[in-house]
């Protein structure tokens, strides 16, 4: 009966994560002559943000789209220097990161990658947490007070799906950081007992 619940489970995680978005997020060049991107995407999720970031980190632009629209843009990267950048489209239950090199001359689509996010409910003093984890990456996850002193850490490996409940009924008053940590992304919920 556990097999078959936990079945259900994933097959419904799988559903909310394929219908997250309803066009996976297209990306077009432009003639190399003008050196610009054009993006198209569909956006259902109310969190959307879409951001073009060097390999430090910096952002060069981000912005957060309304509900419901459909999104195109052409960005111009003319005055950007030569290197590497990556165009990310964030909601609510996953990330998608397009790598893309900038040239003297033209701009090379390098790579296309999708994260996962963790989904995070809380309800009656208690959280759940879903990830859907089709890589089956090493995660930890750690539970921590307002001092950072680590209350709870649990490492799961070759997991499809996973799922933990943290009940914070009876915790004393503070501020806790539940961290979630993968291969390459890390994810913060943050509970505030009152």
């Amino acid at each position: 009966m556990k097999k078959v619940v936990r079945s259900i489970a994933v097959v419904a995680l799988m559903f909310a994560a394929a219908t997250g978005w309803a066009k996976e997020p297209k990306l077009s060049l432009t003639p190399n002559t003008e050196k610009s991107l054009n993006f198209e995407m569909d956006i259902t999720s109310e969190q959307t943000v879409v951001s073009i970031v060097d390999t430090n980190g910096e952002i060069i632009y981000t912005e957060r789209i309304a509900i419901g629209n459909i999104y195109a843009k052409k960005f111009d990267l003319q005055n950007l220097p030569e290197g590497d950048y990556f165009l990310e489209v964030e909601d609510s239950l996953k990330e998608v990161v397009f790598g893309f090199t900038v040239d003297d001359s033209e701009i090379m689509i390098r790579e296309r990658k999708e994260n996962s996010k963790p989904i995070f409910r809380k309800k009656d003093g208690r959280v759940f947490l879903n990830l859907l984890n089709l890589e089956k990456d090493v995660v930890k996850i750690t539970v921590m007070d307002s001092e950072g002193r680590s209350l709870f850490q649990e490492t799961i490996a070759d997991e499809m799906l996973i799922e933990k409940t943290f009940n914070f009924k009876n915790a004393f008053e503070d501020s806790y950081t539940i961290l979630v940590k993968s291969k390459d992304d890390t994810y913060f919920e943050y509970v505030t007992v009152e």
